[in-house]
């Protein structure tokens, strides 16, 4: 028994070892003055797209609001807060990977 289980071992070292590591997200975000929108960059990720998410309300409910689709070390993408009723603020913001 003691063979079998220094076998396990091996074979679970090899595939753990053999894993691809997941790249590390390095994302910055600035937020404008106007408080509904947030400006991302991304440096690396784990996929060369990504999109930026706003977290946003307007006093009486909330919502996510998408914005456009970037690429990895391309440029800066926006995600704007907008309503048809009320004012419109951004509360946070999250990194959607494609």
């Amino acid at each position: 028994m003691r063979g079998i289980g220094a076998c396990l071992a091996a074979v679970i070292a090899v595939v753990a070892a053999a894993a691809p590591a997941r790249a590390e997200n390095r994302c910055g975000a600035s937020y404008h003055g106007d408080g509904r929108t947030v400006e991302v960059f991304c440096s690396a990720g784990q996929s060369p797209y990504f999109r930026a998410v706003a977290h946003c309300s307007d006093g009486t409910r909330t919502w996510q609001q998408p914005g456009t689709l970037g690429r990895v070390l391309s440029q800066t993408f926006v995600a704007r807060c907008t309503s048809s009723t009320g004012q419109p603020r951004i509360d946070g913001h999250y990194v959607s990977w494609a």
